[in-house]
């Protein structure tokens, strides 16, 4: 018997990769992004592995889903009509992934990091994908997508701030409050409120922050956060995860397999089983060469 479900996770995720048209780094080129040393990353088990999941989970939280949206603009959009062409692709389930910032598509995840989408879960499109000096913010939840401002790129020399500016927090607020109640640590919050330059420092620092608004309404990061090689804080949690489930389907069919051969004795006697994932990233075993769906349910010991 021959089975290596973390082979076939790492062939799984390369194609999704490839069939979503974003890059695929080798292992070499994740281990040189991680700045720890190799005494570290050597005692990390299955550590190419997890860095290959963090990065995949990691561009994949910076894409839209391509489903029929339900629209929602703020007041600060009212009379900008030229929001009307995405507002009809989302409403349509067209793909608008072109859109977004080319970083997306750029090896190395830790460099060009979207920590305004890791931290306050708020995407940011052009106009064109030729790139537009405008950008259209927008904020996703539940099926929902609320299209709050449009603001200029931000300059690196600090003369144009987008990325750290709370007002898009505030937008929220200000027009579905109820979207990000969960996320309220504080309504008469007496903490200091950050300039815009503390909060770009801590930034760059892996810093999350909390926001503090008007009304004293404080809410901790509605993105979940970033970890400290800044890579979402999602993205770590559902790579542990997919990681652990792996793991235990494998153990499952090695403990059951002479009963699995048994039951697919009518298709094949040489069963070659395979781990595959789907496009939402769930695991799932077929028998690769009749391709046949295996139902497996970790045992007890291995859940």
């Amino acid at each position: 018997m021959t089975l290596d479900f973390f082979s076939d996770l790492v062939d799984e995720l390369q194609r999704l990769l490839k069939d979503a048209d974003l890059a695929v780094p080798t292992f070499e080129q994740l281990r040189l992004q991680d700045k720890r040393s190799e005494e570290i990353k050597s005692k990390i088990k299955d550590y190419d592995l997890h860095n290959l999941l963090l990065h995949c989970f990691t561009v994949y939280s910076r894409r839209i889903p391509v489903i029929k949206w339900n629209v929602h603009t703020s007041s600060e959009l009212e009379g900008r009509s030229e929001i009307n062409e995405i507002i009809n692709k989302l409403e349509n389930g067209v793909d608008v992934n072109r859109l977004l910032s080319n970083k997306v598509r750029k090896l190395n995840q830790v460099k060009n990091a979207d920590l305004l989408k890791s931290e306050w879960g708020i995407y940011h499109l052009h106009f064109r994908e030729e790139r537009s000096e405008e950008l259209l913010f927008i904020y996703l939840s539940e099926g929902n997508a609320y299209l709050l401002d449009i603001l200029k790129h931000e300059k690196a020399d600090g003369s144009v701030v987008t990325w750290t500016n709370t007002d898009l927090i505030q937008t929220i607020h200000n027009n579905w409050p109820h979207v990000i109640k969960p996320f309220i640590y504080k309504t008469n919050s007496t903490a200091p409120i950050l300039s815009t330059e503390q909060r770009r420092a801590l930034r760059r620092n892996a810093g999350n922050t909390n926001v503090v608004l008007h009304d004293g309404t404080e809410y901790m990061p509605i993105g979940f956060g970033f970890s400290s090689s800044k890579h979402p804080t999602s993205a770590v949690i559902q790579s542990d995860h997919l990681l652990f489930k792996v793991r235990n389907l494998q153990a499952t069919v090695k403990e059951n397999y002479q009963s699995i051969k048994q039951a697919l004795v009518e298709h094949t006697t040489e069963p070659v089983i395979k781990l595959k994932i789907d496009d939402n990233f769930q695991p799932f075993v077929v028998e690769s060469k009749k391709h046949i769906l295996l139902k497996l349910e970790p045992s007890e010991e291995n859940a």
